[in-house]
């Protein structure tokens, strides 16, 4: 079984969509989504009627979201059942006429080429094996002098260094750890099936945009943790609040789990 294959299964799962809305949509989550969407698509200077992509959308919640911040957009994703909960979703929440949804694969967009002035991949690289394909293809389709956000795990993160000690002291080390040119990866066992999770190295990630015509002009920390997902309920909401908290406040970026990296492509970039 091919590694395309494995990653797709995951998303075509039932309880990967449930998953996802316990452990990300809380509604004190949906308070710092609402600002963080908000604050990426301004930061991308996205005005009222201008076309976003919204590049692995999932179950539709960021399409959304655009499509209120008054964007019109095309928004793809590999899974067919993540594609019919995003259809449904927008229908509910009145954006329906505002979003285009198709299937694509982020690793050979058949979407043309410089098409997207603006383009968004919310927590999607992050579970693709071939990321560097995926970044071609999010190249390609940018239009010169246009804006790409990628929402990525951070490598270096206070998380990712929390639980690196925990497991060195109970002898219980992550198994399988690769090593990739844009950082670390790990195959997770994920409702039945193998979910890829790579942390990525801001500045390999860096130089891998800028190797592609790109230009960083914006780090923001996202999540602060996400440890949350895995807290005893009564202490869940107080983590929750703290991630509001710290993206309101600023706090260093390197300490985040998650970056929001805005890249500028170049006006003579191919």
């Amino acid at each position: 079984m091919s590694f395309e294959t494995i990653s797709r299964n995951v998303f075509e799962r039932e309880a990967t969509v449930a998953a996802w809305d316990a452990d990300y949509y809380h509604p004190i989550s949906e308070k710092y989504y609402d600002r963080a969407v908000s604050d990426m698509l301004a930061a991308m200077d996205v005005k009222t009627g201008d076309l976003v992509l919204d590049a692995g959308c999932g179950p539709g919640v960021h399409s959304i979201r655009a499509a209120k911040f008054g964007a019109r957009v095309t928004a793809v994703d590999l899974s067919e059942h993540m594609l019919a909960h995003a259809r449904v979703r927008a229908e509910k929440a009145d954006t329906g006429d505002a979003i285009a949804f198709a299937q694509d694969d982020l690793t050979k967009l058949s979407l043309e080429s410089a098409r997207y002035p603006f383009i968004f991949s919310w927590g999607v690289v992050i579970h693709i094996p071939d990321a560097e394909a995926a970044l071609d293809n999010l190249a390609r389709v940018t239009a010169p002098g246009g804006k790409l956000a990628l929402h990525v795990l951070n490598e270096h993160s206070l998380d990712y260094g929390l639980e690196k000690l925990l497991r060195a002291i109970i002898r219980k080390p992550f198994q399988g750890l690769e090593k990739t040119s844009l950082g670390t990866g790990l195959w997770y066992n994920y409702n039945g099936e193998r979910l890829w999770v790579q942390r990525f190295s801001t500045e390999k990630l860096e130089r891998a945009m800028r190797s592609r015509g790109f230009r960083l002009v914006r780090r923001r920390g996202a999540e602060f943790t996400e440890f949350q997902r895995r807290a005893p309920a009564f202490i869940r909401p107080l983590l929750l609040y703290w991630n509001n908290l710290a993206y309101r406040l600023k706090l260093p970026e390197s300490l985040f789990c998650t970056h929001i990296l805005l890249f500028e492509k170049t006006a003579d970039a191919a």
